[in-house]
């Protein structure tokens, strides 16, 4: 017998996560992008991670034709863009700064409270009950340093241990 739905998320909800927020550009080259909790470092060679996009994101589409998207991890202090990008708002960017990535297309980069940033191409994308799980190639990014935000039993915290030292990472060509 499957879970309800409440006791679910009360469940997934005790296994504390990483915060991220994913960008991409529509076909106007307008920046869409939602929030996350389902990140994972699939696979070191080649460099590969997931994404898990509900079927009823209002950017789902946009990434799936899209083929690009940067993962923006949020820092201490993002727990306000976090909320933002899980909105239902219209234009989440009008007071948002960002730059474009030069590797996913110009997909946005989020400018504040982040602690890095993946660029990636998406090679698979996976139908998986009521979402889409992104398998995308990573391209570019770069660790900023910094503490994390965590996302925990529906509240937001941060890593207890000090700060990290920014890292360049060098991908191959």
């Amino acid at each position: 017998m499957a879970l309800d739905p409440a006791t679910y998320r009360r469940l997934a909800g005790a296994f504390p996560t990483g915060v991220t927020v994913i960008t991409t550009l529509d076909r106007d080259g307008n920046p869409r992008a939602l929030t996350t909790q389902s990140f994972v470092g699939l696979s070191t060679s080649p460099p590969l991670v997931l994404i898990s996009v509900g079927k009823v994101a209002r950017t789902l589409d946009v990434l799936r034709q899209s083929g690009r998207f940067v993962v923006n991890f949020l820092g201490c202090g993002g727990e306000g863009l976090s909320q933002l990008f899980a909105s239902k708002a219209d234009d989440k960017f009008r007071t948002v700064k960002w730059r474009a990535s030069a590797a996913a297309g110009g997909a946005p980069i989020l400018n504040e409270h982040i602690i890095g940033y993946a660029e990636c191409v998406t090679i698979n994308a996976i139908e998986a009950g009521d979402h889409f799980i992104f398998i995308g190639e990573v391209i570019g990014g770069e660790d900023l340093g910094g503490r994390p935000l965590l996302y925990f039993r529906r509240q937001y915290a941060s890593w207890p241990v000090p700060e990290s030292q920014p890292i360049a990472l060098q991908l191959p060509a």
